[in-house]
């Protein structure tokens, strides 16, 4: 291998690739795991990759160093990277004791960034559930609220998710309506996708169960069958005190007791306008007494989370 030529082409790769010339190692890893990480969304890799410019130069390594994408198109991979950066430097033509300890500091480098990587998913997952990851979203957390101001608490009082049909545009509307209004006060300027308010292939209604896990049951609308989604009753007091931790915390604006009112009644109000909707197909089971109860448990929580915040120590500004 010629260092010179395997060089020149690794960096004409990469600056052609990345938009940039190589820099600092590490931050240059960091982007390289815009191709490499292993939960990278599918559909934006075949996009991108798809996109990329055949190589002109001559001398292109072979794995580890690249991945051959198409004929003449190509990859540096982390490995490569190191090489770049091995290459780069003043010990490359002299082998020896210091390059050995070089190379193995390239190996502890990239183990850790794959087994970084690696971990991604499990570690965001678990994050969700804690509660140290990034909260649930508005609408998300709308949809949470109103099941439970349903009492979709037992599968016997389960929210059906139809299939297809006509039944199903006319349920997603009345069940969406209140969630709508509830992220209108909570986030007035927010987007909202009416394409993705549906409780079939919607994002909210996912992002609720990754966050909530187990509390949330969803069963699956498959084969021209229809499923359900409820809250389990043993989880609902968990669920409250997330759902009104994530509502209290973010880089948004967090959700003050007296906004949070507004928006719970405003859902609350939209609901019951749905009614003969919902109630064509037994989907109704709010009673004003068990709702004036969750309002009263959720505003207690969020009560107390901000009185936390508010003292001396706490970040309060």
């Amino acid at each position: 291998m010629d260092a010179a030529v395997t060089l020149h082409a690794l960096t004409s790769i990469w600056t052609e690739t990345m938009g940039a010339e190589p820099a600092d190692l590490k931050e240059d890893l960091a982007l390289a795991r815009r191709w490499f990480d292993p939960v990278a969304q599918g559909q934006r890799l075949r996009r991108e990759l798809l996109a990329l410019d055949a190589t002109t130069v001559d001398g292109v390594p072979g794995p580890p160093w690249t991945l051959e994408v198409a004929p003449s198109s190509y990859l540096v991979t982390p490995e490569g990277r190191c090489l770049i950066d091995y290459l780069s430097s003043r010990y490359a033509d002299q082998p020896g004791r210091r390059t050995a300890l070089i190379v193995d500091a390239y190996d502890r480098l990239l183990g850790s960034l794959y087994r970084e990587w690696s971990r991604h998913r499990i570690e965001s997952v678990v994050g969700l559930l804690a509660g140290t990851d990034k909260p649930l979203q508005i609408p998300a957390a709308g949809v949470v609220i109103a099941l439970l101001v349903n009492r979709c608490t037992d599968e016997r009082r389960a929210l059906t998710r139809f299939a297809g049909g006509p039944n199903k545009d006319l349920v997603d509307r009345a069940f969406f309506a209140p969630v709508q209004r509830f992220a209108d006060v909570l986030s007035p300027s927010g987007r909202r996708d009416r394409a993705n308010q549906t409780l079939v292939s919607g994002w909210m209604l996912y992002e609720a169960r990754r966050r909530l896990g187990s509390g949330l049951e969803v069963q699956d609308a498959r084969g021209g069958n229809d499923g359900k989604v409820w809250v389990r009753a043993d989880a609902v007091p968990d669920v409250v005190r997330r759902v009104a931790q994530d509502l209290s915390r973010g880089h948004r604006a967090h959700a003050t007791p007296d906004l949070f009112v507004e928006a719970f009644d405003g859902l609350v109000e939209e609901l019951r306008v749905q009614l003969p909707s919902l109630a064509a197909f037994g989907l109704i089971h709010e009673r004003p007494r068990d709702t004036a109860r969750l309002r009263a448990r959720l505003l207690e929580h969020l009560t107390e989370l901000q009185l936390s915040d508010d003292e001396p120590g706490n970040g309060a500004s």
